[in-house]
């Protein structure tokens, strides 16, 4: 199956501490997908101005609520989140062009939905599962908390405990 160089360069934007592992979990997740539908990171940094505006999605902008966190309170304001999308194959040209957030649909036939088999990769190596959140569910996203809250990350960027790669700043946790 095809790699998304999307999804590879998102990874490289993850905090330095999860990169080598995120990449094992999308190599897990190609390997496994063999059908119409690959898996695409859609968010993984973001800024918290990013995240203030998804924030008011259904707030204060048009739009259903997608997130429960505002700037600061997302595992994605430090690296250490991402949320997936499966990609259709919709007339079998390989160009992977229509976005689903179908949980239960088998794209490769292989008797397992697909988002349940990244679902359960990403499981397997640790990750946090916002389908497993008893109150607001985030049905794409997983998070690697290493015992830290975003309070704690947030106040480790203010007090400038960081790593800076590439131009962005992480927690040095």
């Amino acid at each position: 199956m095809p790699t998304d160089q999307i999804t590879l360069q998102r990874i490289q934007l993850l905090h330095p501490k999860v990169i080598s592992e995120v990449t094992q979990i999308y190599n897990e997740v190609v390997t496994q997908l063999t059908g119409k539908a690959i898996c695409r990171f859609a968010y993984t940094l973001r800024t918290y101005a990013e995240q203030n505006a998804l924030y008011a999605k259904g707030r204060t902008t048009p739009g259903p609520i997608v997130t429960q966190a505002k700037g600061g309170r997302s595992y994605h304001n430090f690296g250490l989140a991402f949320d997936i999308v499966l990609l259709k194959d919709t007339n079998g040209d390989g160009t992977f062009d229509t976005a689903s957030w179908e949980t239960n649909i088998d794209f490769d036939k292989d008797g397992k939905p697909d988002w349940r088999e990244v679902v359960n990769i990403a499981k397997a190596y640790g990750w946090e599962w916002g389908g497993d959140w008893a109150g607001f569910k985030d049905l794409p996203h997983f998070q690697r908390t290493f015992g830290h809250s975003t309070i704690e990350l947030d106040q480790m960027i203010q007090c400038n405990r960081i790593l800076t790669v590439n131009g962005n700043k992480y927690p040095n946790i």
